[in-house]
């Protein structure tokens, strides 16, 4: 290595022989930064491409924990849909196990989003219908689906009905 930069500097000294001190000088040093800069520049590249690999990988595995709280709830759920569907027990059962995946869910993050009686907000709710009311315009009359909130981001928005004003068929 050494002697690879040794025949470079002799090679550049050579080259800049015919050319004042000062401009040789100036010239070794463009040179030096030019090198720098893109040794730089391939040491940046190479870091983005090792942290998008990273952030890849990430992603794939992000919801390992998540899956495997569910995985318990569905085996949960199987095992009360091969058990005797004994009315009363069976009932219990299947409350309980909605009990978990609520907590679970809870627990990531998940909330319900509030809608009956709510402003429509167009962020939160897709209308999928209109009933006329008397006093109120704009307000959930209907939930139909119910929406949900990961932490402060929408997963899935709300599918209502609003109300709008009653048209007076006198006028």
């Amino acid at each position: 290595m050494k002697k690879e930069n040794n025949e470079q500097n002799e090679q550049i000294v050579e080259e800049n022989l015919d050319l004042p001190l000062e401009e040789s000088n100036e010239k070794d040093k463009s040179q030096e930064y030019l090198d720098m800069l893109q040794r730089l520049k391939a040491e940046f590249e190479n870091y983005m491409k090792r942290n998008e690999e990273e952030r890849k990988e990430f992603v794939k595995y992000a919801k390992h924990d998540l899956i495997l709280k569910l995985l318990s709830i569905k085996d949960d759920f199987e095992r009360a849909l091969e058990s005797e569907k004994e009315s009363e027990e069976f009932a219990k059962g299947v409350e309980m196990i909605f009990k978990q995946l609520h907590k679970t869910l809870e627990e990531e993050g998940v909330k319900p989003i509030k809608s009956l009686g709510e402003k429509f907000d167009p962020y939160k709710h897709d209308v999928i219908g209109k009933v006329e009311h008397d006093k109120h315009e704009d307000v959930i009359v209907e939930e139909i689906k119910k929406g949900y909130m990961l932490k402060d981001k929408i997963l899935r928005p709300s599918l209502v009905k609003v109300s709008k004003l009653k048209e007076d068929k006198n006028e």
